[in-house]
């Protein structure tokens, strides 16, 4: 199976809502690869932020790890 991580930008500064997506431009062979870098490219995305912003907007990411050989 061939796995795509997709990474949400996140605000929980009131309701929480996630408004922007991301696809790392990867595929993975496995889901414990594409897992384990979600948590690496998560922390890399979020700290092109200002700080500020993310203290301020409440700012985090979340991510998942689609099965590219399951119809949507």
């Amino acid at each position: 199976m061939k796995y795509v991580l997709i990474l949400y930008l996140c605000s929980f500064a009131a309701q929480p809502k996630c408004f922007q997506e991301q696809v790392v431009n990867q595929n993975f062979n496995n889901y414990y690869d594409c897992i384990t870098q979600g948590y690496i490219h998560s922390h890399n995305y979020l700290k092109m932020f200002d700080p500020d912003e993310v203290t301020q907007q409440k700012l985090a990411i979340k991510f998942n790890c689609k099965d590219m050989s399951t119809p949507t």
